[in-house]
């Protein structure tokens, strides 16, 4: 196996965890790639030049998924007997959306004969996508493809896509803010205020906001959901938008929800300052080091967490089975992954380990 890892900054596997949390047909037998497939039935001494094209090289999210990526390759390379030249690229952080363009044009150019991506800049993305899936190279998305997953937009452009729904994030991420406010002996009908902060706005990641909305608004009628806080994906942006949100609504304020690990890692911080974890509920979304340790002090009370590592594998796996069959072995080309509801008294099941951390499944 030859694993070319061209990052544009150098990969973090414990940096700042993000996000989170969009081919025409699923039957292309042809390949773009410079890769020599000349071999047997069945891949039997196939080469095939795959990259992986990430929106951030410094997330630990993004990591996660390139560790379910890699390790897919390294089965199915021992099991169908290929090689896969295997290339990391793509901006150090996830806002730089430009960037990410610019980059996955050059990955285009490169003509390889699959491309495993996520995009947080759909508009930008969908012509991109037209234009590999057009020069016969197999575009799989994982985690933020083309459209929310659910709604099944612009299919015709990819070959599969694997997600996890943020519809199905947001009316968990409610459902485990009341069952955190029945634990604490609060009831949701003597009402107050929840901060509701996220990252970005975009039309995948408003899925997680509204979806909580609706939900809160039939489990908790009573309580007032304020308007979103953005931090543009600034752990400072969060801290600052809840310590705002602390002071200005005082005894009144019941909880938190935070759409993704960032803003729940300024939440977090907040929280501890104020020294408020045992008076209010705060939940949020995807899980890193600083959620963890606040989960485990009491800061935090639930972590929706999206298993980064089974979207990376099942991704990469669809991909080169595309690749070595000549067709896409899914039924479906949207596959929804569900989250985990993670709460302090789960946090050592080994599964929920694995979860949070798949460097523990990590292969050599």
């Amino acid at each position: 196996m030859k694993m070319k890892k061209l990052l544009s900054l150098t990969l973090a596997g414990a940096m700042a965890f993000s996000l989170a949390a969009c081919s025409g047909g699923g039957s292309s037998s042809s390949s773009g790639g410079g890769g020599d497939n000349s071999g047997g039935e069945s891949g039997g001494g196939k080469e095939y030049d795959v990259v992986y094209l990430t929106p951030s090289t410094a997330s630990q999210f993004w990591t996660y998924v390139g560790i379910g990526i890699e390790n897919a390759m390294l089965d199915i390379e021992e099991s169908e007997g290929i090689t896969v030249n295997y290339e990391i690229v793509g901006p150090a952080e996830e806002s730089q959306t430009e960037e990410y363009v610019s980059t996955f044009e050059e990955v285009i150019a490169k003509q390889p004969d699959a491309i495993v991506t996520a995009t947080l800049a759909i508009d930008a993305t969908v012509p991109k996508a037209q234009e590999a899936t057009n020069a016969g190279i197999i575009l799989n998305f994982v985690n933020c493809g083309i459209g929310t997953g659910d709604d099944g937009a612009n299919e015709e452009y990819y070959n599969q896509f694997y997600y996890c729904s943020n519809d199905t994030i947001g009316e968990m991420a409610a459902q485990a803010f009341v069952d955190a406010m029945e634990a604490k002996n609060m009831d949701p009908a003597d009402g107050g205020v929840v901060g509701v902060n996220m990252n970005v706005e975009n039309e995948a990641l408003n899925h997680r906001i509204d979806a909580f909305r609706d939900k809160m608004a039939e489990l908790a009628p009573d309580l007032t959901l304020t308007d979103t806080y953005y931090n543009q994906n600034v752990v400072e942006n969060s801290q600052s938008n809840a310590e705002n949100v602390i002071s200005t609504y005082g005894d009144q304020l019941v909880g938190m929800y935070s759409g993704n690990n960032i803003t729940g890692d300024g939440v977090c911080n907040a929280v501890a300052q104020a020294g408020i974890g045992q008076d209010i509920v705060s939940v949020a979304v995807d899980s890193d080091d600083i959620e963890i340790q606040a989960l485990e002090n009491g800061n935090l009370d639930a972590i929706i967490v999206q298993d980064a590592y089974a979207q990376g594998y099942q991704c990469m796996e669809n991909a080169l089975l595309t690749l070595i069959n000549g067709e896409n072995p899914e039924t479906e080309k949207q596959v929804n992954c569900p989250p985990v509801v993670i709460t302090a008294d789960s946090l050592e099941d080994e599964d929920m380990l694995d979860l949070l951390d798949p460097t523990r499944l990590q292969r050599d």
